[in-house]
């Protein structure tokens, strides 16, 4: 018995000496894995999708080339334009309206008589292609984009990519003066020369001459992933960002989906739905010790008063998304009918979006920041691609879900980030706020004058920040 004890013992020793490194490893094992994974970046899910019109096909590659693409017009585009432009109607403005009810029809009727007797779209179209434009297919649809590089490299300087993502009622004409700043900064005073980039302006599918989606669903997420896309298609490998508007949102779910492409996202409107008791307490506190909930002086000044700024003034401009994110198609139909209703619907925005004040100036003060020629030129590539209502369709597909649903919602942005904060957009978003998102931000200026269209109307400002920023960036 002694013996066959002994020999249990050494049995079980045995087992003990196996079973305890072994326990040891899995407990530590997990403990690591708990920990990588705490502070692993989640990201947005790729994905892919088919926006052709009818079923994906089963068999058969998609034409991955790139094709040279020019914009062109006809005497017959140009005449059916003149046609309908002559017999617009218009219904008379109250007295010294102004802008407060909307695109003042007197000063309409100017505009419009610009339209048909000075208005060139020939030499527009002409300006145009000033850049090279290109088109290349991506999950069945075609996309549109200008590819601007530099004509002068100094020496030993890397040249950087730059993806700019334009938003609603703007398109890609809106970067045409920002571009040379960007591509050719030494020649316009910006610098020495050592930042230096190429710049890729592309069309949200729907707008303007990408093509529009024939499929439901096609939201910010499916823009960025075909954005991705097509940055990895001109041989980009890693990348800058930019965008406002629908732009900002587009880009910032490209940081979220790829943070490994991403080298850096600039942002001139930043979008952060997340609510809740801190930001209460902080909205509540901000005008009386805004230090203590890391508001600045200009914070205030900008943010205060509250319910003013962020609640009144913001359902005074945002009629327009509720009916773009319910019925798109019923608004649209007469504005695709009518040069002169596309015109009010989108010139309006150019005014009070780029200083609220211009609701008390009968013209909207339109021609104080913007030329005629420039606006027309960008409400022509609404109407010559019959892209209003595929535009307005971007709404829906993206506001007419809970944003607390979506893929984006609970993903945080790492990658480095500039913010740009001009003065006049349509809601401020202090850096403390932003924090709650965009994790890594390098750079947050107050910028001291513009409004909603940064590049359109303050493209130098603009420049200088997206290239103090980049520096930052290139040096960390």
């Amino acid at each position: 018995e002694s013996i066959l004890s002994r020999i249990r013992s050494f049995e079980y020793s045995q087992k003990n000496a196996v079973l305890v490194p072994v326990a040891t490893l899995g407990v530590g094992g997990m403990l690591v894995y708990w920990l990588r994974s705490r502070h692993k970046i989640k990201t947005i899910e790729m994905g892919d999708g088919w926006w052709g019109s009818g079923e994906r096909p089963l068999k058969g590659k998609e034409d991955e080339s790139i094709r040279p693409f020019k914009i062109e017009t006809s005497d017959k585009e140009i005449e059916d334009l003149q046609y309908r432009l002559e017999r617009a109607r218009y219904t008379p403005p109250l007295e010294g309206a102004a802008f407060h009810y909307g695109f003042n029809s007197s000063y309409l009727q100017k505009v419009v008589a610009y339209w048909k007797n000075q208005f060139n779209w020939r030499k527009q179209v002409e300006v145009l292609n000033k850049y090279p434009h290109f088109r290349t297919t991506i999950e069945g649809i075609d996309i549109h984009f200008i590819h601007v590089k530099p004509s002068y490299i100094p020496h030993g300087q890397a040249v950087q990519p730059l993806l700019m993502v334009h938003g609603w009622p703007g398109s890609f004409y809106e970067f045409y003066k920002i571009i040379p700043l960007l591509t050719e900064p030494a020649r316009h005073g910006l610098n020495e020369g050592d930042v230096v980039f190429e710049v890729i302006c592309p069309s949200i599918p729907g707008y303007g001459f990408s093509e529009a989606p024939h499929q439901q669903g096609f939201d910010t997420i499916a823009t960025a992933r075909i954005f991705h896309k097509l940055m990895n298609r001109l041989g980009f490998k890693e990348y800058y960002l930019q965008g406002g508007d629908w732009g900002s949102r587009i880009t910032t779910n490209m940081a979220q989906m790829l943070p490994q492409s991403v080298k850096g996202l600039h942002l001139n409107l930043i979008f952060v739905s997340k609510q809740g008791l801190r930001r209460m307490i902080s909205v509540m506190l901000g005008a009386y010790v805004p230090w203590l909930v890391g508001l600045t002086k200009e914070d205030v000044r900008r943010t205060y008063p509250f319910i003013q700024k962020n609640i009144y003034d913001i359902l005074r401009e945002s009629g327009y998304l509720h009916i773009q994110a319910t019925k798109p198609d019923t608004a649209g139909c007469g504005l695709n009918d009518s040069p002169v209703g596309l015109a009010a619907y989108i010139l309006e925005k150019f005014s009070t979006w780029t200083d609220k004040s211009f609701l008390d100036k009968d013209d909207g003060g339109l021609e104080s920041k913007y030329s005629l020629d420039e606006l027309l030129t960008n409400v022509m590539i609404y109407w010559v691609t019959s892209s209003i209502v595929s535009s307005m369709r971007f709404y829906k597909e993206n506001i007419s879900k809970d944003p607390s649903l979506t893929a984006d919602a609970r993903v945080g942005v790492y990658v480095p980030t500039g913010i740009a904060a001009f003065p006049q957009e349509l809601v401020h978003t202090p850096r403390a706020w932003a924090k709650q998102l965009f994790k890594n931000i390098i750079t947050y200026t107050y910028m001291p004058r513009g409004g909603h269209f940064a590049a359109f109307e303050e493209p130098k400002l603009l420049a200088q920040d997206i290239m103090h920023f980049v520096r930052k960036v290139e040096q960390l």
